[in-house]
């Protein structure tokens, strides 16, 4: 068993991948809803489990995102859906374009901002290879949010 960062549950073990490597239940999730890993929906689900940590429960919740109109970056999209609970559906999630992958979570009158820190998305677009997306999934779900975010109440 192992504590999932995105929800704060505790899942079964780590899936095994066709290129044997661990992945943890809540990423095999993702890779589910969203059709495969990626860099973007990674980060996405990092950014929505920002937001609902601070925040709670999405009931009340909205989720401003920006980010480049087309995939790969508008995956942060469904990253962020899936750890938030903000969807399209209930209309409290909304995109606007933008250079670098952002999110403004907002909840009774309070802000919080999570957006990529500068430098990480030309890393992230010059490395990123389809041929290992899980490898980099994985460690874009490990790395430290303080390392790859800026985090900051509005």
């Amino acid at each position: 068993m192992r504590k999932c960062r995105a929800c704060a549950k505790v899942h079964s073990e780590p899936r095994v991948t066709p290129e044997g490597m661990e992945l943890p239940e809540e990423l095999a999730a993702l890779q589910r809803f969203h059709g495969h890993l990626g860099v973007y929906v990674t980060l996405g689900l990092r950014m929505g489990a920002v937001g609902k940590r601070r925040f709670g429960h999405y009931k009340g919740l909205t989720a401003a995102v920006r980010s480049q109109p087309d995939p790969p970056m508008r995956c942060v999209l469904d990253g962020i859906q899936f750890s938030s609970g903000c969807t399209f559906g209930k209309g409290n999630i909304s995109l606007a374009a933008g250079s670098e992958p952002e999110v403004l979570f907002e909840k009774e009158g309070k802000r919080l901002r999570v957006a990529l820190k500068r430098g990480w998305r030309e890393k992230i677009d010059r490395e990123m290879s389809k041929d290992k997306e899980i490898e980099q999934s994985l460690f874009y779900y490990e790395i430290p949010e303080g390392d790859v975010f800026e985090i900051g109440e509005l």
